[in-house]
């Protein structure tokens, strides 16, 4: 892009994060530390450059980066910092306990082999149909056997830490997982991100789909993707590939 047209989607951002916030442009402009007459002389394009403290108030008050502000399209590097933003302190340890764990791990092993191992997590308590995923740790898991079988689709593990799901799955049962999109008859982790509870259950292709439970216990759910406030409702953590029972 270039310098006209970063300052004119500076000034397009400008306008509409303050329309965003509620603010007048006599307040945007108290909040940017600039003058009424330079604000307005901003938005007008009579200025064709930016001074940089302001846009790093514009990218305090916004909580935008200035690349965003300009209008360039985030990387997806980018886009992870991005979401990172909405944590919460602990939960921002835990995403931090998991780069140290993959910083740790990369380099120690040929990439070859580094590919033949995945994130097995266990959460903390008893992993059972409903419970809220608060809390868990993070080791590896050397699927080697599987990758020939799965391939890339196999992305992660998770451990079962609980009985409350025989006979289908049972304690120290781990789960392989694809984190695509389920197909019908697939066992898949969905997360109600209303009640920031996990559900581990059967995906029925369906109008509307439905999630039924594994062993016949709990309400079966909907999850209709033609109404968006229901299925915005829920997060597919992932689907079952395979089981190892050790």
């Amino acid at each position: 892009m270039t310098r006209l047209e970063i300052v004119s989607n500076f000034i397009d951002s400008l306008e509409r994060e303050r329309t965003a916030l509620g603010l007048t442009q006599i307040q945007m402009a108290k909040k940017l530390e600039i003058s009424v007459s330079t604000y307005k002389k901003l938005i007008s394009g009579e200025i064709s450059k930016v001074d940089l403290y302001t846009a790093y108030r514009a990218h305090k008050l916004t909580g935008k980066w200035a690349f965003e502000l300009c209008g360039c399209v985030a990387t997806e590097l980018m886009q992870v910092v991005g979401k990172l933003r909405d944590l919460t302190p602990s939960q921002l340890r835990f995403v931090t306990s998991v780069i140290d764990l993959e910083l740790s791990f990369l380099g120690q092993l040929p990439v070859e082999i580094e590919d033949d191992y995945v994130d097995l997590l266990t959460p903390t308590g008893n992993l059972e149909d409903g419970m809220i995923w608060d809390s868990m740790h993070i080791e590896k898991l050397n699927i080697a056997p599987y990758r020939k079988l799965f391939g890339a689709r196999l992305q992660c593990a998770i451990r079962i830490t609980s009985n409350h799901l025989r006979p289908v799955y049972c304690n120290g049962d781990i789960l392989l997982l694809s984190q695509s999109a389920p197909r019908d008859g697939d066992t898949g982790i969905f997360i109600n991100k209303e009640e920031r509870q996990a559900y581990i259950r059967k995906f029925c292709q369906a109008d509307p789909c439905t999630l039924e439970p594994l062993n016949g216990y709990g309400l079966t759910f909907t999850l209709d993707d033609s109404d968006s406030d229901d299925s915005d409702k829920w997060v597919n953590f992932g689907h079952v590939l395979s089981k190892i029972r050790e």
